[in-house]
């Protein structure tokens, strides 16, 4: 089952609209709205379909076409393939949209989670991409996130998933300092929690669990 009360209408109809395209085909949800989808545990706003086929083998005009076409209100926020993606706002108009982002990334470990037709990176591969933005200094919806995942998995094992992932930037001490480092979070706005939590206690407990 996904939770699709943790996302809104616009982006339930766009999400599964894109996924019968054969356009996306190479595509899947990760994320912060994918593990959304999995665990239910707070809301979320945006669409990351992220593919590892081999950089430059995607033609986005193909994908652009599609989208201007569908979808009344399109704007593309930035021109041409910047870094290893695109960016776009897309939905009814310019009051009611969402953000899309389209990108290249490393090879994924694990095959797809499809269910109900949609394709997500299973809990562990978002696992192992959310340990990597932490690394780099996460965000508190980071943070909201690895709290939930540690309900079914220990530090040691995401710290695993991440070398996994990615063997050649993975930083293990970094990565022990940073899920501790809460200093950027500590000033963004709570996220839409779902089951009651609180950022104290989310920042108590990750400490725990990593020492």
């Amino acid at each position: 089952m996904l939770y699709w009360n943790t996302v809104a209408p616009l982006l339930e109809s766009v999400l599964k609209d894109l996924m019968q395209q054969n356009e996306f085909n190479s595509f899947r949800l990760v994320g912060g709205t994918a593990l959304s989808l999995h665990l239910g545990h707070r809301m979320s706003i945006d669409i990351d379909l992220f593919t590892d086929l081999e950089y430059r083998t995607v033609n986005f005009e193909t994908l652009e076409s599609y989208l201007s076409n569908k979808y009344s209100y399109f704007d593309k926020s930035n021109h041409g393939l910047i870094g290893m993606g695109c960016s776009y706002l897309l939905g009814n108009s310019e009051e009611d949209n969402l953000k899309l982002d389209i990108y290249y990334t490393d090879p994924f470990i694990q095959e797809p989670h499809i269910e109900e037709d949609i394709r997500l990176a299973t809990v562990e591969e978002i696992a192992a991409m959310k340990m990597d933005v932490i690394q780099r200094g996460g965000r508190k919806k980071d943070f909201w996130d690895i709290h939930e995942i540690l309900e079914n998995y220990s530090i040691p094992d995401l710290i695993t998933l991440h070398e996994q992932r990615y063997p050649y930037s993975h930083d293990h001490a970094e990565i022990l300092f940073q899920l501790t480092n809460f200093e950027n979070a500590d000033n963004e706005f709570d996220p839409i929690c779902l089951k009651g939590k609180v950022w104290e206690l989310i920042k108590y407990e990750i400490v725990q669990a990593v020492r």
